[in-house]
């Protein structure tokens, strides 16, 4: 239910894993490069509860603010063997509970923007009322669009640290650019040099597992220009001012979730 981006990708990724017919629902038809031979499989409307029943698991994929109206809408239709889930933020799982009419088959997951390019990071937690049989599905489907880590402590996902990297990382990538720029690259050629050398040096990472302390000493030869940099950086403390803007989210998303 709700077709926008993340929506829209988590059908496509579903689409191209061939779990089965999708359903969305969405005042206009929604715009999604469905993959070959799965026209027959998609099937849109714009009445929500059209969709529940149809379905065996409903995604609510709408804005925070207009979960409760959704779910309440709905929650006359269900049935005790449908599993909800929700992907919207800040909306914890006894306040889905509630406002689907006392419904036990409930999981809230947190994905990052990566989801729509099947790259996505997702965190999820799964009420009570779910069988190991029914988790082991929906981590199944939450894994056609990224990967997922299962997390008991609910407090955890209202600020699950990969919902920021793709911030971050894009402010680490403008600051080479623009050095890049400033030393004679073209505006291309700098976004290439520097976006290659992030994505290689996290693929590196993860197929090699270093310790990262032993990788920075490793590439910081003394006397060389990596050193040189992070003796700057050392001495303006970068990585306590990093980690204290981490936290600073995480403070601001337990204030966003006491609404």
């Amino acid at each position: 239910i709700g077709c926008g981006h993340m929506g829209s990708a988590i059908a496509k990724a579903l689409l191209s894993k061939k779990l089965g017919h999708v359903w969305a629902s969405k005042r206009s038809e929604p715009h999604i490069d469905l993959p070959v031979n799965s026209k027959k499989f998609f099937h849109w409307t714009v009445d929500n509860r059209e969709v529940v029943k149809a379905v065996d698991i409903i995604v609510i994929a709408v804005r925070p603010f207009t979960v409760q109206e959704v779910l309440m809408e709905i929650a006359p239709l269900l049935k005790k063997k449908q599993i909800l889930i929700s992907i919207a933020a800040g909306t914890h799982i006894w306040k889905l509970k509630k406002w689907s009419g006392g419904h036990k088959k409930i999981v809230r997951v947190m994905p990052n923007l990566p989801l729509q390019i099947l790259q996505g990071m997702s965190v999820w937690k799964a009420a009570p009322g779910l069988s190991h049989k029914e988790k082991k599905l929906i981590s199944k489907l939450i894994n056609t669009f990224g990967i997922s880590r299962k997390i008991d402590n609910e407090k955890l996902i209202d600020y699950p640290i990969s919902g920021v990297t793709p911030a971050y990382t894009a402010a680490f990538l403008e600051s080479m650019i623009r050095v890049g720029r400033k030393i004679g690259y073209s505006e291309k050629e700098a976004y290439c040099i520097a976006l290659q050398g992030i994505l290689g040096s996290l693929l590196y990472i993860k197929e090699t597992k270093p310790h990262l302390k032993v990788l920075i000493k490793a590439v910081c030869t003394k006397g060389g220009v990596t050193e040189a940099g992070f003796k700057i950086l050392k001495k303006k403390k970068w990585q306590a001012t990093l980690e204290k803007a981490l936290f600073a989210g995480y403070k601001r998303a337990q204030t966003i979730n006491k609404r």
